[in-house]
């Protein structure tokens, strides 16, 4: 995955547009239930790095494979908004790319 930096100033914007982020404690439901799991997308992980304000490459590659289908946030036990929470990272993939 490659080293990647703490931004606080990321997860402020996180939990401004989506304040049920930091509810979640690594519980794994989300992954277990992800039918995209199989394809490389790890929710609980996604979800502790974007509330550690990292986005490292990963990240930005992965979030693409969620189909939003809502079943993580089904099924979690903090009824944490996660399709938000991918929705906040494309949002900021596609704000990088557009200023590059």
């Amino acid at each position: 995955m490659g080293m990647a930096m703490a931004n606080p100033a990321l997860r402020e914007e996180l939990l401004k547009f989506e304040p049920t982020a930091s509810l979640c404690y690594q519980c794994g439901t989300c992954t277990t239930v992800c039918p995209m799991t199989d394809y490389g997308l790890n929710t609980r992980l996604v979800m502790k790095l974007v509330n550690l304000g990292i986005m490292n490459d990963w990240v930005r590659k992965v979030i693409w494979l969620c189909t939003g289908c809502g079943l993580c946030q089904e099924n979690c036990p903090n009824e944490i908004r996660i399709p938000n929470v991918i929705r906040f990272i494309r949002l900021r993939v596609i704000n990088e790319s557009r200023k590059k």
